[in-house]
């Protein structure tokens, strides 16, 4: 921006434009001073010096904002039933007031000991409570049945296969082991996403900021894989993960 304002032989400071013979240009807001400056209006949380300034040198090559109020579905949740804090109403209320359309039970399986997890007998248990709460809610919300289920150190998956079938929702996750050499990691996850009940691969490298490092894992085959295979990567936005981080989100 600083460089863009010396062309119009002005200078740039925290504080404001400044002409050459020191008097300042003043703008009431952020939008003002871009379109000053010939851009679009930059959001704050496009400004990352990846190629934001010459988008919007090029009006209308900024990547439009999506608003909270845009979006229709949460499929990652857990509940009482495994380490949330809500029931499963609780939940569901909350994501009607929202806005939500859809909102998928997904609480840990039992392999992650330490979350109180659901075996297959007590994913049969949720299931009668989920539909009798989506009989309470009405068509004001629809609710899925999924879980989170926990990746073993060999790929394989904490659920079998007809488990998983029976599920609305296969969000397949990454917990132990996580400092596995990077071509053994790497081959693990993608063995998880091959599997045809997968549909997400929750918060992929696993980490916990700041007190646990991510998997260190070759995200070019996870990519690769993840179109390949028809899975999706999750964008966790918890504090203690954003994970996927911004550079691989955007990728």
């Amino acid at each position: 921006l600083r460089e863009l304002a010396q062309k119009k032989g002005l200078s740039l400071s925290e504080r404001c434009l400044t002409r050459e013979d020191g008097s300042e240009l003043l703008f009431d807001d952020e939008e003002k001073l871009y379109k000053f400056l010939g851009l679009s209006y930059i959001p704050p949380e496009l400004r990352e010096d990846r190629g934001e300034i010459q988008a919007a040198v090029d009006y209308g090559h900024l990547p439009r904002m999506m608003l909270l109020n845009e979006r229709v579905m949460e499929l990652h949740c857990h509940t009482t039933w495994s380490d949330g804090a809500h029931s499963i109403e609780q939940m569901a209320e909350a994501a009607v007031e929202r806005g939500l359309k859809v909102l998928a039970i997904t609480d840990h399986s039992s392999g992650l000991g330490i979350v109180g997890g659901l075996d297959a007998e007590r994913l049969r248990q949720q299931r009668v409570e989920i539909d009798a709460v989506q009989a309470r809610m009405g068509d004001r919300i629809r609710l899925l049945q999924g879980a989170e289920v926990e990746i073993h150190a060999d790929g394989t998956l904490e659920h079998p296969d007809e488990v998983l079938a029976a599920l609305d929702i296969v969000i397949a996750s990454l917990h132990t082991s996580l400092r596995q050499p990077r071509e053994q990691v790497t081959a693990r996850l993608l063995r998880a996403m091959r599997n045809p009940h997968v549909d997400i691969i929750g918060h992929p490298t696993g980490r916990l900021m700041p007190e646990r490092e991510g998997a260190d894992l070759d995200m070019e085959q996870v990519l690769k894989a993840a179109k390949e295979n028809g899975v999706a990567l999750e964008i966790n936005c918890s504090p203690s993960r954003l994970d996927l981080d911004e550079v691989y989100a955007r990728r």
